[in-house]
């Protein structure tokens, strides 16, 4: 019965030492860890808005109504992360939309789209997406795809999936990826729900 006692008083102290040792490590890794995320946040940030030194988040995001309402096109399977305000000094260089589509290939596709404050595409760059190799991932993988949303020289509303090669004919048309329009036009959705984001947190 002493035996047993005694281990159990071992097991116990050495599961206190491990729990304490173990909160410690968390608490001196919180830090470091929360500056790395902000550090990856921030250059994420800057590969779609390169023109701003310093970001300041929007605490208070426009309602899934009122983007709906805001456009005719279904983001029902949309959302909104993050929209953080580029600045330059003390003006302002453009707008950070981060967002989440769930229509594509191969599940949700997040990534951060950069805006003007004239409404222009400035950038998009992808935080996580899961499509086919050689075919969806090209989305990531070959810059000619999202460079039709940046190539633009007016700001477009909104954009349409194409799959004939014809987008050069329409400010508003991207082309779809061979093989992989529903990537395409995942992405592209993304695309213009963060336009619809940023008008209204812009006021435009």
């Amino acid at each position: 019965m002493k035996k047993i006692v005694k281990d159990a008083l071992v097991l116990f102290a050495i599961t206190l030492v491990a729990g304490i040792l173990l909160g410690v490590v968390y608490q001196i890794t919180l830090d470091p860890i929360a500056k790395a995320n902000e550090n990856a946040k921030e250059k994420a940030y800057k590969a779609v808005l390169a023109e701003a030194d310093s970001f300041e988040t929007i605490d208070a995001l426009p309602s899934d109504d009122d983007i709906n309402a805001s456009s005719d096109i279904d983001f029902s399977k949309d959302k909104v992360n993050e929209v953080a305000i580029g600045k330059k000094g003390s003006e302002t260089a453009g707008y950070v939309v981060t967002v989440t589509d769930s229509d594509g290939y191969g599940g949700d596709i997040k990534f951060t789209v950069g805006i003007s404050t004239d409404g222009k595409v400035l950038g998009v760059s992808f935080l996580s997406i899961s499509e086919t190799a050689g075919l969806g991932m090209r989305a990531k993988q070959d810059p000619s795809f999202t460079s039709q949303f940046t190539a633009k020289s007016d700001a477009v509303a909104s954009f349409s999936v194409v799959t004939d090669g014809s987008a050069s004919e329409s400010n508003a048309n991207v082309d779809a990826i061979g093989g992989s329009t529903i990537t395409s036009k995942s992405v592209t959705k993304g695309v213009n729900y963060a336009l619809a984001v940023y008008k209204l947190v812009a006021g435009n």
